[in-house]
């Protein structure tokens, strides 16, 4: 009775409690095949799931920079990491630094729109991860939060809290990372959450092409991570309908979603908010395997490129 009751509780509430959490996808474990008809290549590698972009996009304009964010088998743990790499337009002499993080870019203004919703329901306290850096003549590399409110009465972003990282020198072995996040505003709740993690700390927000910095230098980072958030949000009107079956499940689990995506896929998570699985969805039903999974709550997200447009949860039970 105690089960069903918590159970029924965390659905109507709409938020999961999470204890101590990574971000999504922040060991950088998934990536996927982004196919694009003007690369060399015919496409190149992206980090899975919303959190996370990077500007590799750039590499498909007539005067490309080349690739600024690879997938890599240089790892603190896992399979995967990522490596950052600053690189050039060379016919304008611009710096496009090797950044991955929460941001897209306007291709009009010439800069990166950043930021991503922020959806717990605690502050994180402490900004951790590893990294390597690599930098070229004086350069160095940089990680950065920034968590901020949209202010209804000055029509701007009123900042939270920041907290800027950078690493000089060369560091050739996996170090850690971990820094207390500095509190401008300790009484408001931020509605907006920023990460990037780059490759030349001379990075230019405001406008991408003032960015100044080393052509070649490197940084490579894996398993970043947030202390104490809590609350991960369901979407309490989803874009799209989706069924679970059978409830609860033991060896394969049936996604059926109401219409197509474009790019869909689902994330599984565990009740600490660990990455469990990133597969692609195609189609109106799909079969997941679920025979590596001890029995128990787990949550899942279905997107359609880098947007959410449903989540919930399912029990596994032998």
């Amino acid at each position: 009775m105690k089960k069903i009751s918590t159970l029924f509780l965390m659905f109507f509430s709409g938020v999961v409690a999470f204890g101590q959490s990574s971000l999504v996808n922040g060991n950088f474990e998934g990536w996927f095949w982004a196919p694009h008809a003007t690369h060399p290549q015919q496409g190149f590698w992206e980090p899975q799931g919303p959190f996370f972009r990077t500007l590799n996009i750039l590499d498909t304009i007539p005067t490309p920079p080349g690739l600024t964010v690879y997938r890599t088998d240089s790892v603190h743990a896992g399979n995967y990491a990522v490596r950052c790499e600053t690189q050039e337009i060379a016919v304008m002499q611009v710096i496009i630094p090797g950044v991955v993080g929460t941001l897209q870019i306007d291709w009009v203004g010439m800069k990166a729109v950043l930021g991503n919703s922020f959806t717990w329901n605690t502050k994180p306290t402490r900004f951790q991860g590893y990294y390597m850096s690599f930098p070229k003549v004086n350069d160095s590399s940089a990680a950065i939060i920034l968590l901020s409110k949209w202010n209804t009465a000055t029509h701007k972003r009123d900042t939270i809290a920041y907290t800027r990282l950078v690493f000089k020198g060369v560091v050739s072995t996996y170090t850690q990372f971990d820094a207390p996040i500095n509190y401008l505003n300790t009484t408001t709740m931020p509605d907006s959450i920023t990460v990037l993690l780059l490759s030349c700390a001379g990075y230019n927000a405001k406008y991408m092409l003032g960015s100044v910095g080393q052509v070649g230098s490197k940084a490579y980072f894996d398993d970043v991570t947030l202390t104490d958030i809590a609350g991960y949000e369901y979407l309490m009107m989803p874009e799209i309908s989706v069924k679970l079956s059978p409830v609860p499940v033991s060896d394969l689990l049936t996604v059926t979603v109401s219409s197509e995506l474009k790019e869909g896929m689902i994330e599984i998570y565990t009740t600490q908010a660990q990455t469990l699985c990133v597969l692609p969805l195609k189609g109106l039903r799909n079969t997941v395997p679920t025979s590596s999974l001890k029995s128990g709550v787990y949550y899942y997200k279905i997107l359609d490129g880098h947007s959410v447009i449903n989540s919930g949860s399912f029990i596994v039970s032998r």
